[in-house]
């Protein structure tokens, strides 16, 4: 983990070391009386390197601009090699190999690198968004990428706020685009070493702006290791953002943040469902608004030392409610199930779809997603490929969705094959 301490945000890289990626398109059903999924297959995302098989690879991202059109983002390793940033593209519901994104120059000569966020502002021209390790001293620094016309140019680092950390520290989380605007979200250093929370816009017309501090909440630690993991903007300068922070070495805490006309709030606390024990794991860590309705955001927290828990929280009109307990579990799932959710995507004020994972009579943690219909939660476990792996390489999760309309979605995430080998995959489901 670039930044913050080992027991906070549920990282990207904590879970990608070994575990290959895994993608999925699937209908959204159309109300809690349906049944499950069709039956899904398998199909590999060729990654760009001269052998298709990986040490190690995971998609972390995606946005999807229609049906069958979608880009997704995360990292790869080839055995021997350094862990690199890579995208993926969808076309007409086929996915083309991977590209791995040209690191800024200044990148150390065996880098750590991933793609954490990805948007679109339309097809071919996206934004993508992670960290890299760069000079001597393997520091990690925040990246931008940008996809003009089907082309992804080479990476380079943001301008950072004027009281960080020198040499820099700082990573992007999420980010944002409506209407020609793109905004991101990360965390930084600061001149004291603490780990705060950043935000950087790029305007319509005009180039990304000097990155800004966003204050976090009263009460948070002396170091707040504080961190915007999701995003959602519904126009310039109108967005929603959401994360966590340390109220002490031994609880963490979830929060959100508005930005109106161009200007980010401090954040404020988002209280966890009356259930919750101090942990160091609840957290917010995506959100998704629409134009006519509320932001939904998702994310966990602990109901026990050894169980997490699904949360949902909306936000309207600058305010956040308290946060609301997802009691639904997949069928399937362990006498003592844990949830937790990674990614949302709303394609209305009433239907969105949530992705993660949740713990099954094995015991293991596999890919989830969960459909909210009109106030309704309805989960269910997604189905690995065929060559998916059990026992104990039974492992999965999804990280990021994208849905474009009520039956349109794409998620992304990881998976370990029947052999405990780590391979990029696609699974296609209707």
């Amino acid at each position: 983990m670039p930044l913050g301490s080992a027991g906070g945000y549920r990282t990207r890289a904590a879970v990608s070391g070994a575990v290959g990626a895994l993608v999925f398109l699937f209908p959204l059903t159309h109300g809690p009386a349906q049944g499950g999924l069709p039956d899904d297959h398998a199909t590999e995302v060729m990654l760009p390197a001269s052998t298709h098989i990986a040490a190690s690879t995971g998609l972390f991202a995606t946005a999807c601009t229609g049906a069958g059109s979608c880009v997704a983002g995360g990292d790869y390793q080839n055995p021997g090699k350094p862990v690199e940033p890579v995208v993926a593209t969808q076309s007409h519901g086929r996915w083309f190999q991977g590209v791995r994104l040209l690191l800024p120059l200044n990148a150390a000569a065996q880098p750590y690198a991933e793609v954490n966020g990805i948007a679109c502002l339309s097809r071919g021209n996206c934004v993508a968004v992670g960290a890299y390790e760069y000079g001597r001293s393997n520091s990690f620094q925040a990246f931008i990428a940008t996809e003009t016309d089907g082309v992804w140019g080479r990476a380079f680092a943001p301008r950072l706020p004027g009281n960080s950390l020198n040499p820099a520290s700082a990573q992007l989380d999420a980010v944002s685009c409506a209407n020609g605007f793109c905004e991101a979200v990360g965390g930084y250093r600061d001149s004291s070493g603490n780990v705060q929370t950043m935000a950087l816009a790029k305007p319509v017309g005009s180039y990304w702006r000097p990155a800004a501090e966003v204050a976090s909440p009263p009460g948070a630690a002396v170091n707040p290791d504080a961190f915007m993991t999701g995003i959602s903007c519904t126009g310039p300068g109108s967005c929603v953002a959401v994360g966590n922070y340390s109220v002490s070495s031994s609880r963490f805490a979830a929060m959100g943040a508005v930005e109106s006309r161009g200007a980010w709030q401090r954040a404020t606390e988002i209280a966890a469902p009356r259930n919750a024990v101090p942990s160091t794991f609840t957290a917010m860590s995506s959100i998704s608004c629409t134009a006519t309705g509320p932001c939904l955001g998702v994310g966990e927290y602990a109901i026990s030392a050894t169980q997490s828990r699904a949360m949902s929280v909306t936000e309207s009109n600058g305010r956040f409610a308290l946060a609301t307990e997802i009691p639904a579990v997949p069928p399937g799932s362990s006498p003592s199930p844990s949830t937790y959710l990674l990614g949302v995507s709303c394609a209305s004020a009433n239907v969105c779809r949530a992705v993660g994972g949740g713990r099954n009579t094995a015991g293991h943690s596999v890919a989830m997603y969960m459909t909210l219909w009109h106030g309704r939660w309805r989960a269910q476990f997604l189905a690995p490929p065929a060559q998916a792996g059990t026992g104990t390489h039974e492992l999965s999760a999804l990280y990021s969705v994208s849905c474009t309309a009520r039956d349109e979605c794409t998620a992304v995430g990881y998976y370990h094959d029947a052999t405990g080998a780590l391979r990029a995959e696609a699974a296609s489901t209707g």
